[in-house]
């Protein structure tokens, strides 16, 4: 199981909203106010910031700091899901776009839309994963 600490930012009625920070090394040297990367991982808020809402039968206040839980075959599954499908479908649809014409315009059409179709359809049953108990985190324990 991968545990991660966070700080409870918010309890009602049994669900508790949690806030943890993704250790990066990103930030961290000289370079980070001229560096890509840096600002593309500010995005998306503060940098390294995740906000989860974890079921809890135990009322939590707000600033506790708690260890939460994911289990590795959901993070597994999902990272497939990410990386692995939208690469498939690409090289396959590079290598079927040669029976399907000979204009080269028409091909780059067929494997991008069939790469773009792919992308959604990750991001519609990745949401539909996310629902189901073992994609969500557990609270393993109250830290303080």
């Amino acid at each position: 199981m991968l545990k991660e600490n966070a700080v409870v930012i918010g309890y009602e009625n049994g669900l508790a909203k949690v806030k943890c920070q993704s250790p990066s090394a990103c930030g961290q040297c000289a370079a980070q106010k001229s560096c890509g990367s840096a600002s593309l991982s500010e995005l998306n808020g503060k940098r390294g910031e995740h906000i989860f809402t974890v079921e809890t039968m135990m009322p939590l206040r707000e600033g506790q700091v708690v260890e939460i839980g994911l289990e590795e075959k959901s993070m597994l599954y999902s990272a497939l899901l990410m990386y692995i499908v939208p690469l498939l479908v690409l090289l396959l649809a590079t290598g079927l776009s040669h029976y399907i014409s000979e204009n080269e315009l028409s091909r780059a059409l067929v494997i991008f839309l069939s790469t773009a179709l792919t992308f959604i359809f990750v991001k519609k049953y990745s949401q539909k994963l996310g629902q189901q108990t073992e994609f969500q985190p557990v609270l393993l324990r109250v830290i303080s």
